[in-house]
């Protein structure tokens, strides 16, 4: 079987191309040529460049494909415009939609978030599941959620118009190789010999290793069962998030001072990180930002129960593997930027 990954460079879409692989799928990822392919050249899939802004390249690379898992889109929460998000996460998956369409592949993985639930898993004592209602509003804090939203519409329109069968997915919180959100923050906060933690904030968090996540994916695009079926991912148990720095901290190796700073002075903090890197006109996300502290203080609390009821999907990686993995990772591209090139 042949299979299509898109954002075959990032955290969740370099582990489904392993996955895949392992499992016997002939596997195509496409890329972007500006993307750094240094791992993706080392699994042996077949690297096709193209856009999902570009029609033209991904109805290309769909070609002869039997599934499309799509892991792409602009993924810097709580930073860039809305017609960033738009053209990459919303446009991006109509257009992998009607090219998937096209060229009569029989499935369609989306990968989606846990922010398209809006505040419902963000607070109380119930845990969201799949027939919580998905109501996030456009604000400029959530255009990223906002964007993920429209894109699983366009997902169920094609599915409900009988066009391609579409199975989804709803992340809590990825980490592993290649994750350039929480876990690098957490990694390189855990290097300073005094951690300051804002406030009482310990939230829980539906944090699963991106081999996890990889390996429900397949076991969504390849059951009848699954077709037309969203699944939320997370571990039976949720992880406090001071938890997980906690096992990055460990993995790091060496003793460490814990401390408290106010939540407020975080907060304010991270606000002036924004406006420098806006005035500096930085295309990066800062490393710091209030995105990032408000998910210190606001649950991601999801029931992932009928994936395992579904598909018998149980993470296998404990949060202290998969620390211990992404610091052994994260240490060796360290290692290999001070090699002369």
């Amino acid at each position: 079987m042949r299979a299509l990954v898109t954002g075959g460079t990032g955290c969740v879409g370099s582990a489904l191309v392993e996955r895949l692989l392992e499992k016997g799928f002939d596997v195509r990822a496409l890329a972007r040529k500006s993307s750094d392919l240094r791992h993706l050249k080392t699994t042996g899939s077949e690297i096709v460049f193209g856009d999902v802004t570009d029609y033209a390249s991904l109805r290309a690379a769909c070609e002869g494909v039997d599934v499309v898992f799509h892991a792409a889109a602009k993924v810097t929460p709580g930073w860039g415009t809305w017609e960033e998000f738009e053209k990459t996460t919303v446009r991006g998956t109509e257009n992998l939609l009607k090219a998937a369409v096209d060229a009569r592949c029989s499935r369609f993985l989306q990968v989606s978030s846990f922010t398209v639930y809006g505040d419902a898993c963000m607070k109380g004592d119930c845990a969201a599941d799949e027939t919580t209602e998905c109501a996030v509003s456009l604000t400029p804090k959530t255009y990223y959620d906002y964007a993920k939203l429209l894109a699983e519409r366009a997902c169920w329109e094609c599915h409900k118009q009988g066009r391609i069968k579409v199975s989804m997915i709803r992340i809590g919180s990825a980490y592993g190789p290649r994750d350039r959100l929480i876990s690098d923050r957490l990694y390189r906060y855990a290097a300073s010999p005094v951690i300051l933690w804002p406030g009482m904030t310990n939230p829980r968090y539906a944090i699963v290793h991106s081999r996890d996540i990889a390996d429900l994916c397949i076991l969504a695009v390849t059951s009848e069962k699954a077709a037309g079926e969203v699944y939320n991912v997370a571990c039976p148990e949720p992880t406090r998030l001071k938890e997980f720095a906690q096992a990055m901290v460990k993995a790091r190796g060496g003793r460490k001072v814990w401390g408290k700073v106010p939540f407020s002075v975080a907060y304010v903090w991270c606000y002036l990180m924004e406006l420098i890197a806006r005035l500096l006109r930085a295309k990066e996300m800062p490393f710091l930002n209030r995105y990032f502290i408000l998910q210190l203080n606001q649950e991601c609390y999801l029931d992932a129960s009928k994936a395992r009821r579904d598909l018998g999907w149980v993470p296998q990686i404990s949060l202290e593997d998969g620390t211990r993995q992404y610091v052994e990772w994260r240490r060796v591209q360290e290692e290999a930027q001070k090699k002369p090139s």
